[in-house]
């Protein structure tokens, strides 16, 4: 079980070139306390299905106010194509997520 401590809005990066330039917000999830090999080695093992009942916490936090047009998916690779960051991708729109992205600081009660 996981509670939120943090939520914090961050700008998109917008890549262009080779790769699409997508505008959907992708939400991460830090674990408090956890170090970098902590993090390496529990990357593709995350308990999505926990994080998944945080999102309406986490939208409410980020200022969403109407989210019924929206859903959000896992996904391994969400932040790049090699599987190295994790999160949500959010289906939808919202004013308050337009280019941005969601980091969320969780702890385990």
């Amino acid at each position: 079980m996981f509670k939120v401590e943090s939520v914090k809005l961050v700008p998109e990066n917008i890549r262009t070139g080779r790769r699409r330039v997508s505008h959907k917000t992708r939400i991460y999830f830090w674990p408090k306390g956890e170090t970098i090999m902590d993090n390496l080695f529990n990357r593709r093992s995350r308990p999505f299905n926990e994080y998944r009942k945080l999102l309406p916490a986490v939208f409410a936090a980020a200022g969403v106010e109407d989210t019924s047009r929206l859903s959000a998916r896992w996904s391994q690779r969400a932040g790049c194509g090699c599987g190295c960051s994790p999160g949500f991708i959010v289906e939808g729109y919202s004013n308050a997520l337009f280019r941005n992205n969601i980091h969320v600081d969780v702890i385990a009660e």
